[in-house]
Order: C-alpha cells, then sequence, then structure tokens
C-alpha cells in the first residue's frame, strides 16, 4: 500500500510538472498578465507605457524570455501595482506551483487521486501534441 502511495504522489508531482513546464508556467508573469487583463490593457498597451517592445512582451509572457528586474518595475508602475500587490496575488492561490496541487491532492480520497492523476497525464499528452 505504502509502495501505491508514493506511486501517486510522484505520478501527481510529475504531471504537474510535466503541464507547468510545457506551459511556461511562471507565477509572477501570470501576476501580471491577469492584472494587465483585468484593467483591460493590450501587450501593446503596455507596450507604450513602460517603454518596452511589443515583441518583449509577447515573450516574456509566453514564458519565451525571462524578464529582467528593470523591466518588472516599469510594467508595477504601468500597472500601478507595488511588489506587495504581486506577493498578495500570489499567495491568495490564484497562481498555484506543482508542489501546492500534490499538497492539495493528499487530501483527497485515493480513487479519486488516480482519476486526478490520469486526467493530468492526458492534459499534458494533449498540450504537448497541440499545434504551437
Amino acid at each position: 500500500m505504502h509502495a501505491k502511495r508514493q506511486n501517486w504522489r510522484e505520478l501527481l508531482k510529475l504531471a504537474t510538472e510535466v503541464t507547468c513546464t510545457y506551459m511556461k508556467y511562471d507565477p509572477i508573469v501570470s501576476v501580471l498578465r491577469h492584472c494587465r487583463e483585468a484593467k483591460g490593457m493590450t501587450q501593446k498597451d503596455l507596450a507604450g507605457y513602460t517603454g518596452l517592445s511589443y515583441r518583449t512582451i509577447q515573450r516574456m509572457e509566453s514564458g519565451d524570455t525571462d524578464m529582467k528586474l528593470g523591466q518588472y518595475r516599469r510594467i508595477l508602475d504601468a500597472l500601478d501595482l507595488t511588489d506587495m500587490d504581486v506577493s498578495v496575488a500570489l499567495l491568495s492561490h490564484e497562481f498555484t506551483k506543482a508542489d501546492d496541487v500534490a499538497s492539495a491532492a493528499k487530501l483527497l480520497p485515493l480513487q479519486v487521486r488516480e482519476v486526478l492523476v490520469q486526467f493530468l497525464m492526458s492534459l499534458a499528452d494533449a498540450i504537448k501534441k497541440s499545434p504551437k
């Protein structure tokens, strides 16, 4: 039984990591994108307010490039946000990480966890196969 429990933990962690890695998940960027969209601002608008190129904003939001600290500060200013705003959004559980999902799954009954793992593996496969 212990081996099976360990197996589902490993599978769940793997599934969420694969999904998060494939989607180039960065919770800080997700918070900033969410705030930009909530303000009705396009990527082009944000580029204009920050002085960054539209393509740079696209690459950061898609995970193709990392955001530099100076860029982060310019985006915060453009969105009228503070570091604390971003921290609160991250802690509000709207933006979760693989370990958060694995921890929450521990509370579920075994059968539900097994279905969840199967779903996440199927989702990861579907994402990999989808056109980019």
